[in-house]
């Protein structure tokens, strides 16, 4: 807009040029010619010469405009062209990746998913991806039943709901447990030496209800003990037995756990191979 004003500045000032002054002593003879001999321009004559100039000037304002616009298209085509670009490589890298490892990436999802949901995800010996329960890693037996997690031991005993606390014997140290129980018909329900050792200070007892759908649920309460473990075990790391002598679980068919772990994050890697160590 401002380029169309100073054209139509111009208009006015040719237009302006173009007319001869009129006389000082404001005679004029109607000749259409000056005082000085040069034929002076009609009105009309003026403004077609005028309108002229402002097309020409229009002209001049669309044809900058028009290659303004096809600078700024030129410029938008190329930055799309190389986005474009940008998003294929990325799509073939990620479709090589999951040629290359699609088991990898499959088995971190699962990993990650079965987190989430507090489960854990292991390679069955035929090399397929499993999700186990805590339950999955322990056993139910006559008197008593367990499972176990990374870092827990839980033993759960069904008692008649008139046990008290004080028909309760517990002795735990770091490798070794009694858990006597007078209201049971077993005495001692467990005494030995564990599979592996534990936190004798963090590991506990307690009475809590059955479950709604256990039908000795009017008649019996549940003793709950739970231990922590001194080291973590995972999949067929796991604990076989509570006490040694007891029923053993074959942890073997657990295979390894799927862990999932960053290349970018230092503490993932340094935590795997302390685990392993440990094992």
């Amino acid at each position: 807009f401002f380029f169309y004003f100073i054209c139509s500045l111009r208009v006015d000032m040719s237009s302006e040029a173009a007319a001869p002054a009129a006389p000082a002593d404001g005679s004029h003879d109607g000749s259409g010619v000056s005082a000085d001999g040069r034929r002076r321009r009609s009105p009309v004559a003026n403004r077609e010469a005028a309108a002229r100039q402002s097309k020409s000037c229009v002209r001049m304002l669309v044809d900058k405009v028009d290659a303004w616009f096809s600078q700024l298209r030129t410029h938008a085509e190329t930055r799309m062209a190389a986005w474009e670009r940008e998003y294929r490589e990325e799509q073939q890298k990620e479709a090589k990746a999951e040629v290359d490892e699609p088991e990898n990436i499959t088995n971190a999802t699962m990993a990650r998913d079965a987190e989430d949901e507090g489960l854990t995800a292991v390679l069955g010996k035929d090399g397929t991806p499993q999700i186990m329960k805590e339950t999955d890693f322990g056993d139910k037996l006559k008197h008593y039943e367990w499972h176990q997690n990374d870092t827990e031991v839980t033993v759960k005993v069904p008692v008649p709901k008139a046990t008290k606390a004080k028909d309760v014997t517990f002795a735990i140290t770091t490798s070794k447990l009694k858990l006597d129980i007078a209201t049971l018909e077993r005495r001692p329900l467990l005494d030995g030496e564990l599979w592996a050792k534990v936190e004798a200070d963090n590991s506990i007892w307690t009475f809590d209800d059955l479950e709604d759908d256990d039908e000795r649920k009017d008649t019996h309460k549940v003793l709950t003990l739970l231990m922590t473990k001194l080291r973590k075990t995972q999949a067929k790391m796991h604990w076989t037995t509570v006490v040694k002598g007891e029923p053993e679980i074959d942890t073997k068919k657990f295979g390894p756990a799927i862990l999932q772990v960053s290349p970018d994050n230092p503490n993932d890697i340094a935590s795997v191979l302390a685990d392993i160590n440990e094992q």
